[in-house]
């Protein structure tokens, strides 16, 4: 592996991509303020540049974008859409290179160390992939390219949308000294982390770097070490191969519910019908996972999470169910009204590898999954369903859910 001074990471970083994706498909809203959202009592997913012009911010609810925007124009996510256009972007980015890595659903590290000279440089590669790109889907990327993967995902946030920004090895130091440390949420520090450096009086990205390890361990552990390399733009991280990674990291649901409420029933109702949603798509993916994580949103917008992991597989929503209510009984009594619910399932592996089911009635369970799938695959969803998804229906569930934390799966 090259030294640091001796790397070329390319970052492509997708402008408001949800969003962008929907433009193209429809002229209508070319050139309009929109916000990519779910369905009913939703949040801003993504919105597009027009609509940030007036204040619109991803994690908004859909009265406050229209608080502040009140002619921004609503639009459905669709996540298959969005996947199979970053599947065809990566395609792109595999001509120069199968050093890919897919950090997330718009954004992708490329490793160009060693391959740049035949293109003619880092600078060329980024223009034809930008250019690519632009003409392919219409859409448009900001990149950056810089000697580590930290860097090069803060230069390409540098400058957006559309942006490009390159920078040598000599040119780090300067360039860390501009980022506040509001600009590192995303490379390994989030908004709470960023709010607790300020506090002790750490603005600047330049100030993380040059703050004593031994406090930062003291206030933050073992992370605290990475936070100062963060600050110093330090990262020895590889780029992975685009096969490396297992295609999909966690596959989940999440629904925002018609009215704030403290019926268990109801709150069990909406959480069997998103972990039968996770599930079928687990299984269209031929996966199974063992750790399931639950996310609640209650009526004063704080936030609950837990997971659990479990000793065997699985891939069914009654099972993921069963175990996403264990961890919200831990919440029992209600204090507050539940708003939202989040179910995912992680700690991925290939159904083809697991175990089969020694006992007849798991073995009946399994066959009865696959007969559901057929079904449902070919006249929609939950044609045939669990008899407690009614409930759910019947307090104003719709169709479409929001996806959180679906990882992309490559074909």
């Amino acid at each position: 592996m090259a030294d640091n001074k001796e790397r070329k990471i390319l970052l492509v970083d997708m402008n408001s991509y949800f969003a962008s994706v929907e433009q193209q498909c429809n002229p209508e809203l070319r050139g309009k303020p929109i916000v990519v959202c779910g369905e009913g009592r939703t949040i801003v997913t993504t919105a597009s540049y027009e609509a940030r012009r007036y204040g619109v911010k991803t994690g908004m609810n859909l009265y406050e974008a229209k608080r502040a925007c009140p002619f921004v124009i609503p639009v459905i996510g669709n996540i298959d859409k969005y996947v199979s256009t970053s599947l065809q972007i990566h395609k792109i980015l595999l001509e120069y290179t199968d050093r890919v890595e897919v950090f997330s659903i718009d954004e992708c590290f490329v490793d160009l160390t060693g391959v740049e000279r035949m293109w003619g440089g880092g600078e060329k590669i980024a223009l034809r992939i930008k250019q690519s790109i632009k003409k392919q889907f219409g859409l448009t990327c900001s990149i950056g390219i810089a000697p580590n993967r930290v860097v090069a995902k803060i230069a390409g946030k540098y400058k957006k949308p559309d942006g490009l920004t390159i920078l040598t090895a000599d040119e780090v130091p300067a360039f860390m000294a501009k980022i506040t440390v509001d600009q590192l949420q995303g490379v390994g520090l989030g908004h709470k982390i960023a709010q607790k450096l300020k506090y002790m009086g750490i603005n600047t990205a330049k100030q993380l770097g040059e703050s004593d390890a031994d406090m930062l361990k003291a206030r933050f552990g073992v992370m605290g070490r990475f936070y100062k390399n963060v600050g110093l733009g330090i990262d020895h991280t590889p780029v992975k191969l685009y096969n490396d990674e297992p295609p999909v990291k966690s596959v989940g649901h999440s629904h925002t519910l018609p009215e704030d409420t403290y019926d268990l029933s109801v709150v069990k109702a909406f959480l069997l019908m998103l972990s039968e949603k996770a599930a079928a798509r687990l299984r269209e993916y031929k996966l199974t996972g063992r750790t399931v994580y639950l996310m609640v949103r209650f009526d004063d917008f704080e936030m609950f999470s837990g997971r659990d992991t479990l000793k065997h597989y699985f891939n069914t929503g009654t099972e993921l169910c069963e175990h996403a209510w264990k961890i919200f009984q831990r919440l029992l009594p209600l204090k507050k009204a539940v708003r939202l619910l989040g179910v995912s399932i992680t700690n991925l592996s290939s159904a083809a590898e697991r175990q089969e089911y020694i006992f007849e009635d798991m073995r009946k369970k399994q066959r009865l999954t696959e007969v559901m799938d057929v079904i449902n695959n070919k006249y929609g969803s939950f044609t045939i369903k669990p008899g407690a998804v009614k409930i759910a229906e019947q307090h104003g569930i719709l169709e479409r859910c929001g996806i959180i934390g679906t990882s992309l799966i490559k074909k």
